[in-house]
């Protein structure tokens, strides 16, 4: 009889934790049908969410773990319960919001897809967007083959780049540990550490990140090398011996099969460089490293393709990078390289979620540097990871890339810090393994949740916002000027965005333009009246309420938009509950 409860248990917790999944995913989805997004405030959605939601991921994340204790891990259960997390975490808030894609400027990624989905060419050899054309004829490609416009899946970007991104992880993973349950456990902790940073959304650094990864998948899976090359400096030698020492045995590959992975890193690369501008530069440290370690096939040549791919694609627009931009080069100051996006004013909420991720960043790295400290004796076991989690820094030394260089170093850095934090986690003995790993889970989940759904009551956007959008493309004559009364608002997205003006009015210091106070209706009416087209459309949403009151600016958002509504030169022609859009006639 003593023998028999333990069965029971175990039985128990084997058929529990397949229902537990089909459970938490159901809670989850009752939560999200129950959560008002009318009351979501400046803390965000965690703050406001109903309560079932924040239980469904409680459980899906309880499973998770739970299985990850077991003896014998489920695999097919471990991707489940990851899928169904991921799932959860990025389909959150385009449900909420009726699968209207979150971000103001991933419409205008919408725009430029379209505009190449209807003239199948470069129109303007100015614009950045099409010199840099590969997400966006891919986008373009995909609607046509599917007829369906880019507006009806953008919102589902996140989602369906954290699969893809959670799937080729593993595989990395699985290639550089023999532990079959740690590749889950780093991929949990890396949708905690980088839900945040919100580099997953329909964009060229999502598409060049996919892309990144694939290459590494290659790189670890056919290019790395049993033994590091041999160097003709016997420091470069020593160095190399002691970085590797008690390093495992990768997986053995022929001649021609790593002259194939070669070809096809190139091509992935190259798929990389004309879709980002700044991508393909934090990619390279990383090949850096691996070649520096000398544990890369033919590591110079590899890093010497990617170069020349590199600099043999910028050459020619780096005109329209130096004239738009200010060149590649912003600096070698590391600091204020890394200080990410200034001019932002922040207020309480915005501030807390901000203290949030910095913390989270902050434990991330430490974590990584703790890892590779304590296998000092034996650092070749951290040393492929290791090197592609420092490598990405590198790029502060000489790019800020208008504050969001740093949000790159974090994304590019964090797979490796998470894999090297499961790794010490692994090595833990007895009950304080499934506790900290619990613990570190818990809390990376819980602030990138913070950091993810914080602003969403300002970056979301409702079906009437898109649908008003629309109806202002459809309407409004081209070569007319569209004014934003705050800069939040989905605009951009039709195919002809190119032959509209689009303005916001200069009230919001952030955006570096502050010389107007809204309040001041005839100072706006001037300013509408200097743009030369004697009038303009002009936009109020409830998304701009919400900036307003998130951020304290524009100034005077809220009287401007009391005091139109009985002006005479004011005319309403479109409303709609969340959105009034004004044609404005000035002498």
């Amino acid at each position: 009889m003593l023998r028999v409860a333990p069965v029971r248990r175990v039985l128990a917790l084997q058929l529990g934790l397949p229902g537990l999944l089909l459970v938490g995913v159901g809670v989850w989805a009752f939560g999200v049908s129950q959560t008002q997004r009318q009351a979501i405030g400046p803390y965000g959605l965690l703050a406001n969410a109903d309560a079932w939601l924040l239980v469904g991921l409680v459980l899906l994340l309880a499973g998770l773990l739970a299985e990850l204790s077991r003896p014998q891990p489920r695999t097919w259960l471990l991707g489940a319960y990851l899928v169904g997390l991921i799932v959860a975490i990025h389909a959150t808030v385009p449900l909420l919001y009726g699968g209207t894609p979150e971000y103001a400027w991933v419409y205008k990624h919408v725009g430029v897809a379209q505009e190449f989905g209807r003239y199948h060419r470069v129109t303007d050899t100015s614009n950045i967007y099409q010199e840099w054309p590969a997400l966006f004829t891919t986008v373009a490609a995909i609607s046509s083959l599917g007829d369906a416009g880019p507006l009806s899946f953008a919102a589902w970007g996140p989602v369906a780049f954290e699969l893809a991104d959670a799937l080729l992880l593993l595989g990395i993973f699985r290639l550089l540990t023999g532990d079959r349950r740690l590749p889950y456990l780093a991929v949990l902790l890396y949708e905690g550490l980088i839900a945040w940073v919100g580099q997953d959304y329909l964009s060229p650094q999502a598409f060049g990140y996919l892309l990144w990864l694939g290459i590494m998948a290659i790189v670890v899976r056919w290019l790395i090398v049993p033994a590091p090359a041999h160097a003709r400096w016997r420091l470069v030698n020593q160095a190399r011996a002691l970085l590797l020492a008690r390093r495992s045995a990768p997986p053995e590959t022929g001649t021609a099969m790593r002259w194939v992975a070669l070809a096809l890193v190139a091509v992935l690369y190259f798929a990389i460089v004309a879709a980002h501008q700044l991508s393909p530069y934090i990619v390279l440290p990383g090949v850096l490293g691996l070649v520096l370690l000398g544990v890369v096939w033919r590591g110079w040549l590899v890093l010497g393709v990617l170069v020349v791919i590199a600099l043999g694609y910028l050459a020619p627009r780096y005109g329209l990078i130096a004239s738009q931009f200010g060149g590649i080069f912003s600096g070698g100051d590391v600091f204020e390289n890394a200080a990410g996006s200034q001019g932002i004013l922040h207020r309480a909420a915005e501030a807390r979620t901000g203290d949030v991720v910095h913390v989270l960043a902050a434990l991330m790295w430490l974590g990584m540097v703790a890892a590779i400290a304590l296998r000092w004796r034996s650092l070749g076991r951290v040393a492929i990871p290791g090197a592609l989690a420092l490598s990405p820094f590198l790029v502060l030394g000489v790019q800020s890339y208008g504050g969001e260089a740093i949000y790159r170093v974090f994304l590019f850095s964090a797979p490796w810090c998470a894999l090297l934090i499961a790794e010490l986690i692994a090595e833990l003995r007895g009950a304080l393994r499934p506790l900290v790993s619990a613990v570190a889970c818990t809390v990376a989940l819980v602030a990138g949740l913070q950091g993810l759904w914080g602003p969403v009551a300002v970056y979301a956007f409702t079906s009437g916002e898109l649908t008003a959008s629309l109806w202002l493309y459809d309407h409004a004559a081209p070569g007319s000027v569209l004014v934003l009364a705050a800069d939040d608002f989905p605009g951009l997205e039709a195919a002809d965005y190119s032959a509209y003006d689009l303005q916001v009015i200069p009230a919001d210091p952030q955006l570096g333009q502050d010389y107007l106070d809204e309040a001041d209706v005839l100072g706006v009416e001037q300013w509408i009246s200097s743009l030369g087209h004697g009038g303009a459309y002009v936009v109020f949403s409830q998304s701009m309420a919400n900036y307003a009151d998130y951020f304290g600016y524009p100034s005077g958002y809220g009287q401007l938009a009391k005091e139109v509504s009985g002006n005479s030169i004011w005319h309403v022609v479109y409303r709609n509950p969340d959105v009034v859009i004004y044609r404005v006639t000035v002498g």
